[in-house]
């Protein structure tokens, strides 16, 4: 990976790109890193530099960008997600969260910040907006036309009922308005396209009848969406970044008692994230699934049932070697039916996978055991095929 940093070196300054240099070229079909702002920015050998990229995530997000940039070294696509929508409402007056320390900012100071600090586009800092708030999305279309730059993703953190057949024709038409690229962000608790049945298709009638959408802070939905023409997307690194909740609702668990948390780890062959916790119970009799990848070389994937920071790592570098080796081979099929057949297939594999994986280890699949294809995995693998 070219992206490490040179040990003989230190950059003095990071290069900031010019508002007039364009989003579109610089973010298409790229598969991005949601990365958390907590600790200390590192290098990911298994990010592809061509196909790949960073958004750095969540309070302080510019500081650690700046770091990846000035410190690590990081040369490649970046964006800075300060996550104003986890704080934020969107409303018919202010739609965009200005820096709460400037009394009078602009949103172009926004975006001229992330700029400075190292992105290579600028997302707006859209406030999250409410279910069936037509007000609020219509005025973030009304601000964001506004903008006259060409290096800015439009920021659009929705709830997934906007995903619902009741809300999915205006969200297309307002959408379809925004002369900017726009960034979907999915909220509700656990996974957003398991609220209702109809998400899945509907997220990919979004992306099918809009140009320039993204998908991002979510989970395989990004490879999903980039299979039906989706300019770029982010998939998250830990499950806190895989999904957004409403600024006034506390994070839903499905752990009991509290306790230490453990990683989820993606499931090479069933192509789900599976917490390690429950790999551990399911495998406590039989034979752990193994996988290949560089980090993994074989080893079973029962092993990250520990919660110390290197067991942590060893886990998101998994995760991110296998997404991404799925991401370059959706690279090799040629953009429309090809690689929409290419998905298609790949996720009926896997659903076909569980009743074998279940077969092996002995357990059914029920509730409380054994493995269940998710919902959208199994939407995927079924949609129709279209033009």
């Amino acid at each position: 990976m070219s992206n490490a940093p040179d040990p003989r070196r230190r950059p003095s300054a990071v290069k900031t790109l010019d508002h007039t240099v364009a989003a579109v070229p610089l973010l298409q079909g790229r598969v991005l890193l949601h990365e958390h702002t907590q600790p200390i920015p590192r290098p990911r050998p298994a990010l592809d530099d061509d196909l790949g990229g960073v958004v750095m995530t969540g309070p302080n997000a510019d500081a650690r960008a700046f770091q990846l940039r000035a410190d690590v070294g990081f040369t490649g696509t970046l964006l800075i997600d300060s996550a104003a929508y986890t704080t934020y409402t969107a409303t018919a007056e202010r739609p965009f969260m200005a820096p709460p320390d400037e009394l009078f900012a602009t949103v172009h100071d926004s975006l001229n910040f992330q700029k400075a600090r190292g992105a290579s586009a600028a997302l707006t800092p859209t406030g999250y907006i409410p279910p069936a708030n037509s007000l609020a999305l219509k005025a973030v279309l009304r601000e964001a036309n506004r903008i006259e730059r060409a290096d800015t993703l439009v920021s659009l953190p929705i709830d997934a009922t906007w995903l619902n057949r009741e809300n999915i024709s205006q969200l297309i038409a307002v959408c379809a308005k925004i002369r900017h690229p726009k960034a979907v962000i999915l909220f509700r608790q656990f996974d957003p396209l398991e609220q209702a049945k109809d998400i899945p298709a509907n997220l990919r009638r979004l992306f099918t009848e809009v140009e320039h959408m993204s998908l991002l802070r979510t989970d395989l939905a990004a490879l999903d969406v980039m299979a039906h023409g989706a300019l770029c997307a982010g998939i998250g690194v830990r499950s806190s970044l895989r999904h957004a909740i409403p600024p006034d609702e506390k994070a839903q668990t499905g752990k009991r008692g509290g306790g230490p948390t453990y990683p989820h780890v993606l499931m090479p062959q069933l192509m789900c994230f599976k917490g390690a916790e429950s790999l551990s119970t399911l495998y406590a009799n039989a034979d752990p699934a193994a996988c290949a990848c560089e980090e993994c070389n074989g080893r079973g994937l029962d092993r990250f049932f520990l919660s110390d920071g290197e067991t942590r790592r060893e886990a998101d570098s998994h995760n991110i070697f296998t997404w991404s080796e799925w991401v370059s081979d959706m690279a090799s099929y040629r953009a429309g039916t090809e690689r929409k057949a290419w998905w298609r297939n790949k996720c009926a594999a896997a659903v076909d996978r569980y009743a074998l994986e279940n077969q092996r280890i002995g357990q059914g699949a029920t509730p409380r055991s054994g493995f269940q294809a998710p919902a959208p995995l199994k939407a995927w693998a079924t949609l129709p095929i279209t033009p």
